[in-house]
């Protein structure tokens, strides 16, 4: 008889996409797969963009991550009734192991689960760990990691973040299935990852392909597909094959996932770690990184475009 297995992950893709890549992976040696989320319509377009109907917590955010003292209020009692729907499922659905991915969503399976005996494993994709994560280890969950360190916890396993095979197509292949007009002998800078497109990262990366004339930049975008010279603005992609097989070169913020994508993928990177992250986990993640990557880097979105331009010509070459 197959095993049994309820999986956690919600909030962002970064938490989502591994725990998918892992979930698929049970179901092909035969263990039967269920899935929890929050409420956010980001999480479930996700799970449907892979074909899944996850279980639906009443959850939009933490109550740690907002000032306003009526959402506080709100999301405690969303936490409540996560708990009870939680143990509803986990009574009728009856899992044998449940897996955990980090953020707000993991906290009601993590309490259900231990009151209830069942082993529970946490997976943190971050070199920071996370509130949930930290508490997850004091009360006695196994923790593995996707960085060799992971700060504020002790004991920990070190397994890497799972992540999507790659599917290399021709790059000719790829900017036909991205709606490019390109060259495909034109140096492409794939701009990726996280919120860059607003902001002084984006007049950063903005004027710096003002500088660089002679390549291309794509930008993965929540606008509308357009044009302006050489910048090209598509539209966030489930499947990332076409948009890293077209890519020459990186530039990306400094999650978990989208880093470890990047490593599977082995292409040439400009982490720019964004500053505003929780604990400043990004800057850990990116010095996690550039330790496994080859010709890659740190840069700092503080930095001027003349000093990007000359980085991303040196790695161009």
């Amino acid at each position: 008889m197959s095993n049994k297995i309820l999986i956690a992950a919600g909030g962002t893709g970064g938490h989502i996409f591994p725990a998918i890549v892992f979930g698929k992976n049970l179901e092909s040696q035969g263990s039967q797969v269920s899935w929890l989320c929050g409420s956010r319509k980001l999480e479930s377009d996700i799970y449907k963009s892979e074909g899944i109907t996850p279980v639906i917590l009443p959850l939009e955010g933490s109550p740690l991550g907002t000032r306003s003292v009526i959402k506080i209020f709100s999301r405690i009692i969303d936490v409540f009734r996560s708990l009870g729907q939680t143990s509803q499922y986990v009574k009728t659905f009856k899992p044998d192991e449940i897996y955990l991915f980090g953020g707000y969503v993991s906290f009601a399976p993590l309490i259900i689960a231990r009151t209830k005996g069942i082993p529970v494993t946490l997976h943190e994709q971050n070199a920071v760990s996370g509130k949930v994560t930290r508490f997850a280890e004091r009360i006695g969950a196994k923790i593995i990691t996707g960085w060799p360190h992971c700060q504020g916890i002790k004991k920990f396993t070190y397994t890497g973040i799972p992540v999507r095979e790659p599917e290399r197509l021709s790059r000719e292949q790829a900017l036909k299935t991205l709606g490019l007009e390109i060259n495909p002998g034109a140096k492409i800078i794939g701009i990726a990852g996280g919120s860059l497109g607003s902001g002084p990262l984006s007049e950063l990366l903005t004027r710096t392909a003002d500088l660089c004339k002679d390549y291309e930049f794509v930008f993965l975008s929540s606008k509308e597909k357009h044009n302006e010279g050489n910048k090209h603005y598509i539209l966030p992609q489930w499947d990332m094959n076409p948009f890293y097989s077209a890519c020459d070169i990186l530039v990306c913020r400094a999650g978990g996932s989208t880093l470890a994508e990047v490593l599977k993928w082995e292409i040439p990177a400009v982490v720019i770690p964004w500053p505003g992250a929780a604990d400043n986990h990004q800057a850990m993640n990116a010095q996690e990184f550039v330790k496994l990557a080859e010709n890659s880097c740190i840069f700092s979105e503080s930095e001027s475009p003349e000093k990007l331009a000359k980085v991303l010509y040196n790695y161009a070459k």
